[in-house]
């Protein structure tokens, strides 16, 4: 009962804060639910489906956020419980529009443009877009 009290507490203390404010409460997730790795020449693996941009993997949705600057992430450990990055291996490869860059934290992870990208985990299957326009921040990247 503490720990579902807990994650409530949480869950509206991100929702209130736009996720930057609490950059190191929650420990990384550890689950790989959303870990999904390069292809073989460590490319990013994207694929464009019904008009946004999605994992090639699981085809599951892509988000950008809008606080985010060039390369950098503002989306810290507490944020990334509801907002997973799309992770990268250490040895990415830039090709085209995507590349990797370090993390705070010391990871990697995707960005198109400059801008990281992430998962939604609400999202729970493929063609779900439940996280775009959340908190007007969060957003698709659509395709064309």
């Amino acid at each position: 009962m503490k720990s579902i009290m807990m994650l409530s507490a949480l869950t509206g203390v991100l929702a209130l804060t736009g996720c930057t404010t609490l950059k190191s409460v929650v420990g990384n997730d550890m689950s790989g639910t959303h870990d999904v790795q390069a292809t073989s020449n460590n490319t990013a693996p994207v694929a464009s489906k019904n008009g946004m941009l999605v994992d090639s993997k699981n085809h599951m949705t892509l988000y950008t956020f809008d606080k985010d600057s060039m390369n950098k992430s503002e989306c810290g450990a507490a944020c990334q419980v509801v907002w997973p990055t799309f992770m990268a291996p250490s040895n990415a490869k830039a090709s085209g529009q995507f590349a990797a860059f370090q993390r705070e934290d010391g990871k990697y992870q995707w960005a198109m443009n400059g801008k990281p990208l992430y998962f939604y985990a609400n999202d729970t299957k493929v063609g779900d877009k439940d996280g775009d326009n959340k908190l007007d921040v969060w957003h698709i990247v659509p395709t064309k």
